[in-house]
């Protein structure tokens, strides 16, 4: 009886397809977000992002989104003017602006989410939850470890 390949050489070749894949499905933007203009990855990235944590400033999106500080300002400035999100001031820190998705913007959004969401619900319903729970905490190991420079 053969030995199956080491892990590695079994994981190599499935990263590459499950990063065209969300790619693929992040591409298929609702009708209404195509009608704000061209909008790449890094938009629809922040956009996810807004509507899963809320408000946050470009500094915390910058961290949360893998991005410069510069580079996701400039992100939000294109969205904004596209009138997906909205910049206010923080209530209680006035200095501190805080970027939020628009109201126009949060249904596609939502569609959005729900049609990138619905292959990943279905593999974590297959699983226990334990199965579940460690799947979800080693893609979290993993996501450390790529974004440790």
């Amino acid at each position: 009886m053969s030995k199956p390949p080491p892990p590695i050489a079994r994981l190599a070749p499935l990263l590459p397809q499950l990063v065209l894949a969300f790619q693929r499905r992040a591409g298929e933007l609702p009708a209404a977000l195509e009608d704000a203009g061209r909008l790449g990855q890094r938009h629809v990235g922040m956009l996810v992002m807004l509507a899963i944590s809320g408000p946050l400033s470009v500094s915390e999106l910058a961290q949360r989104t893998g991005m410069t500080v510069a580079h996701a300002s400039l992100v939000v400035g294109e969205l904004a003017k596209a009138g997906l999100v909205e910049r206010d001031h923080d209530p209680a820190d006035r200095r501190r602006i805080l970027v939020s998705l628009a109201a126009a913007a949060q249904p596609a959004v939502a569609q959005m989410r729900q049609r990138q969401a619905e292959p990943v619900l279905r593999f974590l319903g297959e699983l226990s939850d334990d199965e579940a729970e460690t799947f979800i905490a080693q893609l979290g190991r993993l996501l450390s470890l790529l974004r440790d420079r």
